[in-house]
């Protein structure tokens, strides 16, 4: 059995992450001795508030793990404790850390024909992070006001902007749909500030739409004051719905209306 150099002399391999702001969870990949393409992976969670996890694990599986959760100094928990095979591969765990603003630290190479001997390995690199998180939270004030840099460097990434990479385009044309009529709604009263907050929110939604939906079209037809205008976005709407469908035949008429309105 072996894993990283790196590890073994207490440098953590970040393959994702910052490793002088870690995150406090971490996904730990393992490539397979014996094979490899496998990749096998468990995820440490860094608790922010001091527990006995001890108290909480079953008598079955407490001598096996005594000497994870008996472990002197701060604590990192591995969920599963010992390393599971992932499917996906080491660019689909990479996909997985990114989407959920995990920490992902190499782990380096060990064999798992017997996963049980991942145990020591696993524990030596969840001490070394939960030592980093510590040190990097201990190095922070905690007595003032969390600023608005501070607040988006801890959330890493929008979180609605993680919801939408991963949403069906029926979902996101279908918001595109609502946001089209509170747009044409606040237009029409003469509410400048919800019409601009509400096409910021189209285009938010419009980046993570392909061009052969013609995203940017539909928002400007959604946003002009021209009397045709609120007609003109509903075909784009429509249009949309039918690229949904494969509805091709309907689409190539949908398009001759729709250059024919835009040209009167």
């Amino acid at each position: 059995m072996r894993w990283s150099e790196n590890t073994i002399h207490g440098v953590l391999t970040f393959r994702a992450g910052d490793p002088d702001r870690p995150r406090g969870h971490a996904l730990v990949f393992f490539r397979d001795g014996d094979s490899p393409d496998q990749v096998w992976a468990t995820y440490l969670v860094v608790a922010p508030i001091k527990m006995d996890l001890g108290k909480y694990i079953p008598a079955a599986f407490a001598s096996q793990l005594a000497g994870q959760l008996a472990a002197a100094g701060p604590s990192a928990y591995p969920l599963p404790p010992v390393p599971e095979r992932y499917e996906g591969g080491l660019d689909a765990l990479e996909r997985l850390a990114e989407l959920r603003n995990d920490d992902l630290i190499d782990g380096g190479t060990l064999r798992m024909s017997d996963p049980l001997y991942a145990l020591q390995p696993v524990a030596d690199i969840g001490s070394q992070y939960a030592e980093r998180c510590v040190s990097y939270v201990a190095s922070q004030p905690l007595d003032q006001p969390v600023t608005e840099s501070v607040a988006t460097a801890a959330g890493g990434m929008d979180v609605d902007d993680l919801l939408l990479q991963v949403m069906p385009d029926r979902d996101k044309v279908a918001r595109l749909a609502r946001l089209t009529g509170t747009l044409r709604y606040a237009i029409e009263g003469g509410d400048a500030r919800h019409a601009s907050e509400t096409v910021g929110d189209m285009q938010r939604v419009a980046r993570h739409l392909t061009d052969k939906y013609r995203p940017d079209e539909l928002i400007a037809a959604a946003r002009s004051a021209e009397p045709r205008a609120a007609e003109l976005a509903e075909l784009f709407l429509e249009r949309c719905y039918r690229l949904l469908d494969e509805d091709y035949t309907a689409l190539a008429d949908l398009d001759r209306e729709i250059e024919d309105l835009k040209g009167r």
